[in-house]
């Protein structure tokens, strides 16, 4: 039977397969062929150009901050990114958020351009730029878990500055292979193909390397030939400044990697496949769902003693904490000194809370909303971090009120008002059940670029 014949294994019932026959659990194991749309191969070049200008943007704001050519170079560089980007997308459905994300771009961009942006340290708006531009590239390939920001912003971030990028960061060059080798493909030509002519066109460059190499042999033996040939050479003769070219050549080498990685996150969201990211917002939840077992009476009493601890706070300091809304300080107090003493430990409380509710929420064994004791004292807290934020807001204000706006002044505001919409979006979702950290995102986000033009 080892050595049966087709014939004979045909009579015997057996199956003849073809000679070369792949088995069926083997041909889900063979990937198919690396191809690449039309809109990949235009851009794959493209971003070589684009990551030159972005290392040269990047260089020149090394050396001189002051110098008008990084911001040009800059500008530049962000409408090449949105404009492939929009082309390498333009048949995925958009998303209204991604408007939102393009619009704290564009003002973070021209703050830069327009030199704006005092209220944040230097730099910081190179940053923000930087964040709302991959943002902005996930809700427009439409590759953000949820399909919007929300609730899963650590894990849309992770993919966003690195699991697609370095996924994806060798398709640049797989595409350009590609496109390249389809352009040499399709080109007959009646006398062979494209190997045919590339080959001709390098002996043809080989042949005249020798013919240039006999010239000058000759011109060295003769000074009659050579001054006959002196006015043909200098016609070929180039000055080659090689400090400037290897300035150039380090750039270029400087951005093939971020050309790379620029590429994976732009063309790499093509491929990623929409059904598999939202399965994982749902292993995401299993695992979360797993996490509770804390009694309900456990958070009961945890959450109690939260709230006596703020109200207690509150009783015995209250002179002093509301000091600035009757405008008076306590006694050995200076309103800059007043302003300063305790406010980003107020903010910290805050926080403080944020993470607490997260807890709550996530390990109460019976969930916060089908306990009306656990809601009511949850919604006591936020209420107590919402008056945190009014105290610190109306001492800040007291302090600018008396001298004026700051940089420092006015990024406290932000930070407070950040907290205290946040606290209204918590106190929300928890009676309504309705997604709020969405909400909070982009207020957060668009306040942040606004505050840039100042």
């Amino acid at each position: 039977m080892e050595n049966l014949q087709p014939e004979a294994a045909a009579a015997s019932g057996g199956i003849v397969a073809p000679k070369n026959a792949i088995p069926q659990y083997a041909q889900a194991l063979v990937r198919p062929p690396f191809t690449a749309a039309k809109s990949e191969c235009v851009a794959a070049p493209l971003m070589y150009a684009l990551a030159y200008v972005y290392v040269r943007m990047y260089l020149a704001l090394l050396e001189d901050t002051g110098s008008a050519v990084p911001r040009v170079l800059l500008a530049v560089f962000t409408l090449g990114f949105l404009a492939l980007g929009e082309s390498l997308h333009r048949d995925t459905p958009r998303k209204r958020e991604s408007w939102v994300w393009l619009g704290c771009t564009a003002l973070i961009l021209v703050s830069i351009l327009v030199q704006r942006g005092n209220a944040w340290d230097e730099g910081l708006p190179f940053v923000f730029l930087h964040i709302f531009a991959v943002w902005w590239a996930l809700s427009r390939s439409d590759t953000l878990l949820e399909g919007e920001s929300g609730r899963m912003l650590p894990l849309d971030a992770l993919d966003g500055f690195v699991a697609f990028p370095f996924k994806h960061f060798f398709l640049r060059a797989r595409t350009a292979w590609f496109a390249t080798s389809a352009l040499l493909g399709g080109r007959k030509r009646e006398k062979g193909d494209a190997g045919a002519l590339a080959w001709t066109a390098l002996i043809a460059a080989a042949a005249l390397g020798l013919l240039a190499l006999a010239a000058n042999l000759l011109m060295s033996a003769d000074a009659g030939f050579a001054s006959l040939l002196e006015g043909v050479v200098e016609l070929f003769r180039f000055d080659w400044d090689f400090d400037f070219l290897g300035e150039v050549l380090l750039r270029f080498l400087l951005s093939l990697p971020v050309g790379a990685y620029l590429f994976g996150l732009l063309a790499g969201t093509r491929r990623e496949e929409k059904g598999a990211l939202r399965k994982r917002v749902s292993a995401v939840d299993e695992t979360l769902e797993m996490l509770r077992g804390v009694p309900e009476r456990v958070w009961l009493v945890l959450l109690a003693l939260f709230g006596a601890l703020y109200a207690l706070f509150f009783a015995v300091q209250g002179r002093y904490l509301f000091g600035a809304f009757t405008r008076t300080l306590p006694d050995g107090f200076v309103v800059a000194e007043y302003a300063r003493q305790g406010f980003f430990e107020l903010c910290k409380v805050m926080a403080v809370n944020f993470a607490l509710l997260w807890l709550v929420t996530r390990t109460s064994k019976k969930g916060v909303r089908g306990q009306r004791a656990a809601l009511a004292l949850c919604l006591v807290l936020l209420a107590e971090s919402l008056l945190l934020a009014v105290v610190a807001l109306s001492k800040l204000w007291l302090y600018i009120d008396c001298f004026g706006f700051t940089p420092r002044r006015l990024q406290s505001t932000w930070l407070v008002c950040v907290l205290a919409f946040g606290t209204l979006c918590a106190m929300w979702s928890l009676v309504k059940n309705a997604k709020t950290f969405r909400v909070w995102m982009v207020f957060g986000a668009a306040t942040l670029s606004l505050l840039c033009l100042y």
